[in-house]
């Protein structure tokens, strides 16, 4: 684990991403990494930027989100463009007063709770379930609408698998929140790809009734979205403030 002097082991590393997500995306708009170029592998990345895996993987998440960035399942990841995005901050507003940082929250509490009694009362029906969610979510072409909706199925159908109908009736209370938050959020560049690539380790998890893993990796889906739509929208605010900073090829 990477260490600091001082903050929760999770906010140093969100820290440090953005430190080498800066220094990433400056070697992209100086040519380093040009257009349409593959990315070194993370492990290579990690040392090349000298700092932890963990560290390069949420630096590349980053930049995926603010479109320098996208992933080809199998492939890689690519450099997409050395231009700052321009759709500026995602709206983390919600209908009904809320925000998306409220339904992180409240997402924290539901569904961890749900994937730990999940991961022991996982029945055959929940799984045949949850892995044709995952197949239909597979197929080439999906729709972005078509996988929101999965989305909120396959997070559902673990809140039923849990055995708890009030977990299940408290996740129908922020289910209109939840695809809200999802239709704004899924055409972030490789947020798709991201989101069921965390499905999938979610649903090993509990078809291995692995307690610990599937709290972690529902934990970690929640609040690594969180964590990419913050420093995001700091980040592509900073190069939009600052053009002149992200343009380093045009200066003189």
């Amino acid at each position: 684990m990477e260490q600091n002097q001082a903050g929760h082991p999770r906010e140093r590393r969100g820290r440090l991403a953005d430190v080498v997500a800066e220094k990433l995306k400056e070697e992209i708009i100086s040519g380093s990494f040009s257009v349409g170029s593959k990315l070194p592998s993370e492990n290579a990345l990690a040392q090349r930027f000298d700092v932890g895996r963990s560290s390069m993987r949420e630096a590349v998440r980053t930049l995926q989100a603010s479109g320098y960035l996208e992933s080809a399942q199998g492939s890689g990841v690519f450099v997409r463009t050395d231009k700052p995005s321009v759709i500026g901050p995602v709206d983390m507003s919600l209908v009904g007063g809320y925000t998306m940082s409220d339904l992180f929250e409240a997402r924290v509490a539901i569904e961890c709770q749900a994937a730990t009694l999940a991961a022991v009362r996982l029945t055959e029906h929940h799984r045949q379930v949850l892995q044709s969610i995952l197949n239909s979510a597979s197929e080439p072409g999906v729709s972005q609408a078509d996988f929101v909706a999965l989305d909120r199925r396959f997070h559902r159908q673990i809140a039923d698998a849990s055995g708890n109908p009030l977990l299940l009736y408290v996740w129908d209370l922020i289910s209109d929140s939840f695809v809200e938050y999802s239709t704004k959020v899924i055409g972030l560049p490789g947020r798709l790809e991201r989101a069921h690539e965390d499905h999938r380790a979610i649903a090993d998890a509990l078809f291995a009734g692995d307690v610990e893993t599937a709290h972690a990796r529902t934990a970690d889906h929640v609040l690594v979205v969180q964590q990419e739509l913050e420093r995001a929208s700091r980040f592509v605010g900073r190069a939009l403030i600052n053009p002149e900073h992200s343009s380093g090829r045009d200066r003189a």
